[in-house]
Parts: structure tokens; C-alpha cells; sequence
């Protein structure tokens, strides 16, 4: 950059000097253009220069990336109540939960489901152990000396 005023100075000159809002991609070019910057210096302040405007109290971003100066609007016309920013949230948040309880339960459903089938399945043939296994491990406790 070429000069020693800042991107926000430049930028309220500029849509000053426009008297209307312009767009973010214009307002940008013009201050670039001002500061006469380089395209790498371009690159690397574009992030920046986007936050600076939204900190900025002299700057209201208005529908679809446009830019003025807040002088120019009342408060009713840029003023985004909070309360219906964190509803929306609320209600998205609760739809989620929602849908995963949902979802949880059919997964809880499944297990049952499944567990209940193998014990069915064991419980058919008499017992958890089967006869050869029983037979065997008594087997092992006589040679032990344990008499069952």
C-alpha cells in the first residue's frame, strides 16, 4: 500500500463519494484501488478488511453483501432482533434433538430385538451350555477329585 490511511477511512470515502451502498466485491476494488495495492497485498487484507467493516459502527451491511453508511438508514430499517436469530436456533436445535431420539430409539429397538433373538436361539437348545460342554466340563472336575 501506498498511503497511510486505512482500509475503514478509505472505504467511508468511498461509499461516501458513491452515495449509495455498494456492493462488498466494488467497495473492496475501490479501496484497492485508492491505497493503490498490490494484487498479493490484496489477497492478504480481504479477510481484514471484511472484519474491520462489520466492527465499524459507521458501516450496516444490508441484503445480498451490499454496504452504506449507517447515517444514511434508521434503526427499525438494519436493526436484526436477536431474540428471533437465537428462536430459529431454538427450533432447529430442538428439531434435531428430535430426530435423533427418534433415531436413537429405533437403534435401542434393534438391540432388543436382537438380543432377545439369540437368547431365543440359546434357550432352544435347553440351555446357555451346550450337552457336549457340560459333559466335559464335568468331566474335568471328576479328574480333579470334585464330585458335582
Amino acid at each position: 500500500m501506498k498511503t497511510t490511511k486505512s482500509m475503514r477511512d478509505c472505504a467511508y470515502d468511498e461509499i461516501t463519494t458513491a452515495c449509495s451502498a455498494l456492493t462488498f466485491a466494488d467497495l473492496y476494488a475501490r479501496v484497492a484501488a485508492a491505497l493503490e495495492m498490490t494484487e498479493e497485498e490484496k489477497k492478504a487484507h480481504i479477510g481484514a478488511f471484511y472484519t474491520d467493516l462489520t466492527l465499524d459502527g459507521r458501516f450496516v451491511a444490508l441484503t445480498d453483501n451490499n454496504w452504506d453508511l449507517r447515517e444514511r438508514h434508521t434503526y427499525e430499517k438494519v436493526h436484526i432482533s436477536i431474540s428471533e436469530v437465537y428462536s430459529a436456533i431454538e427450533e432447529a436445535n430442538a428439531e434435531y434433538q428430535a430426530a435423533a431420539r427418534e433415531d436413537g430409539e429405533e437403534e435401542e429397538d434393534e438391540l432388543e430385538e436382537s438380543m432377545d433373538k439369540k437368547l431365543d436361539e440359546e434357550g432352544e437348545n435347553g440351555s446357555f451350555q451346550d450337552e457336549e460342554e457340560e459333559k466335559s466340563t464335568g468331566e474335568s472336575l471328576e479328574s480333579l477329585g470334585i464330585n458335582n
